[in-house]
């Protein structure tokens, strides 16, 4: 592997070092832009070989992440200068992540990806975390192409950390049969009342998960079944595997995409039933409804910060198809006017409104009153803030976090009219198996091989 020929811009960025670095490292500093790397390797192998590197982040696309504007890339950074950890909700908190992220800002023609960036997550409470990332390796799945920030390839190590994986222990839900569907029915009557027209009800599950990393867990998911975008993470203790379809906000310069989804259904080999799957979540009332609804609001998010007029839903219940299953999705575009800055956008239209309910307050009221425990990542958004103008974050849906020993995820329902109360608690039982089962299965061969 070699780097080819690329230009350096270096700069004084004023940041203060923490973690590994040192403050003799970041005085000699320089962000490398846009220097393109020669290295056979696949974006896993490359995150296989630097997880032995403090505050490792993989933004792995698969190469099929859907976008009317961006090509797919997926990215791995390491080694954060300095950790930021605030609420979205203080202006104080949010203007010292601004004005770190701006420390080290490079103004360059678009390149459809970061050059170096913010990378982290904020939870559905509104806490945020994030590492100061001047050091990345991007691959660009369309043309095949890696590109480098800093000089991570001399990091990689030819086999990455041998672990047996962790164990989890007994399972333990947030919510009993009897509280879910009570908060089901109450739901009801709030809508009944003309106070909401749908609301996502979550509960959690968590168990002890001791010993190994989750980074072989999340190889074991990917090799299964490859999702759009799934992210592993390990910051300031807390350790994340995700496997999400939703893009929660895509900014580049000014310009902004939003892509809601509402339903799922199977895709099969046979074509005659895949074209049968597809056709019944096209015609599904309920599905087209809640995507509508949720479309309608995304747009008037995306308004809050938007200039008058450029506001457009460019795709309207398209069908979406991916690996193996089918998604209604819409897509919603914009451009962010003069002075709204990529952070600000972030923060006006959290959190995404497909993952709470409508409208979103009195949704968001309600999930307070109703689930039990916080959310924590899940629903929340997690991605970068590139410091050359190219953002992305998604939405935790499909999610496992770890922190202090404890394996957490959460799985809802979107709650309507005529939703049937045993129905929605049996489906979040259903969620909740598939995911424990492919832990279970992980673990089985695991053991086999030893």
């Amino acid at each position: 592997m070699r780097a080819c020929a690329g230009a350096y811009f270096p700069f004084d960025t004023g940041v203060e070092m923490s973690g590994s670095h040192t403050d003799e490292h970041l005085a000699s500093y320089s962000v490398p832009v846009a220097e393109p790397l020669e290295l056979s390797m696949t974006p896993v192998e490359v995150a296989e070989g630097l997880r032995h590197l403090p505050g490792m982040v993989f933004f792995d696309t698969s190469g099929n992440l859907p976008s009317r504007s961006h090509a797919p890339v997926s990215i791995i950074a390491a080694r954060p200068v300095r950790v930021m950890r605030g609420d979205m909700g203080d202006e104080g908190d949010v203007e010292a992540l601004r004005e770190e992220i701006s420390r080290w800002q490079v103004h360059l023609p678009s390149l459809g990806f970061p050059v170096g960036g913010a990378c982290g997550w904020v939870d559905y409470e509104g806490d945020y975390c994030f590492g100061l990332y001047p050091e990345m390796l991007i691959y660009q799945h369309d043309r095949k192409r890696w590109w480098q920030c800093g000089n991570l390839v001399e990091e990689i190590r030819g086999e990455g950390a041998s672990d047996d994986g962790p164990e989890m222990l007994e399972l333990s839900a947030s919510m009993t049969r009897d509280a879910y569907e009570s908060g089901v029915r109450r739901i009801h009557e709030y809508i009944a009342a003309g106070d909401i027209y749908q609301v996502n009800l979550t509960q959690r599950f968590s168990a002890e998960m001791v010993g190994g990393s989750l980074f072989p867990l999340y190889r074991h998911l990917r090799d299964g079944a490859p999702a759009p975008l799934a992210v592993w993470m390990e910051l300031e203790g807390r350790e994340i595997l995700s496997s999400s379809p939703e893009t929660f906000l895509r900014m580049s310069g000014r310009g902004v995409e939003t892509r809601p989804i509402k339903g799922t259904r199977p895709r099969y080999d046979d074509e005659g039933a895949d074209r049968e799957s597809a056709k019944d979540l096209l015609g599904s009332e309920k599905e087209n409804a809640e995507l509508i609804m949720i479309t309608d609001l995304e747009r008037n998010d995306l308004g809050k910060v938007c200039e008058f007029g450029s506001v457009r839903v460019a795709d309207m219940l398209a069908l979406e198809k991916l690996e193996h299953v089918y998604h209604l999705v819409s897509t919603v575009t914009g451009t962010l006017r003069d002075g709204v800055d990529h952070l600000e956008a972030l923060s006006a239209c959290f959190p995404g409104g497909s993952i709470t309910g409508a409208p979103k307050m009195r949704a968001m009221e309600i999930i307070r009153e109703l689930e039990p425990v916080p959310r924590g990542l899940y629903t929340g958004a997690m991605g970068y803030i590139g410091f050359n103008g190219e953002s992305q974050f998604n939405i935790p849906i499909r999610t496992l976090t770890r922190e202090h020993g404890l394996l957490q995820y959460h799985v809802g329902a979107g709650i309507v009219a005529d939703s049937d109360p045993s129905a929605e608690y049996q489906e979040t039982l259903d969620k909740a198996k598939g995911i424990r089962l492919a832990i279970e299965r992980y673990q089985h061969d695991i053991h086999e091989r030893g």
